[in-house]
């Protein structure tokens, strides 16, 4: 693997950033298809598709940090509040729950 690694380092940042580019944004344009999935949908396509993308570009690395920032921040709250947490949880699913069924009802028209 460490290997692979440093070989792939050794491409000029012009070969490895269109290709890292394309790569990232096919996972996340995959994640805006799939989006509508049961289950997480599109979230994990998502976070790897930025996860590629940080690699080579500064943005993506910012926007990775940010989420893991809040991701960290929300399961320290959550380990001291659990019964608030879950709530919190179960609030924002049933939220996503309602505004899909109403956008699916609102396509149906």
């Amino acid at each position: 693997m460490q290997k692979a690694k440093r070989s792939w380092f050794k491409l000029p940042a012009k070969v490895r950033k269109p290709i890292v580019l394309v790569v990232g944004l096919i996972f996340v344009i995959a994640a805006g298809l799939t989006g509508w999935l049961p289950g997480p949908g599109g979230i994990p396509l998502f976070l790897v598709g930025i996860a590629i993308l940080a690699t080579e570009f500064e943005w993506a690395e910012r926007l990775r940090d940010w989420f893991l920032e809040r991701l960290h921040a929300f399961t320290g709250f959550y380990k001291q509040h659990r019964v608030v947490g879950t709530l919190l949880i179960i609030a924002m699913a049933a939220l996503f729950a309602s505004v899909s069924y109403y956008l699916y009802q609102y396509t149906q028209r």
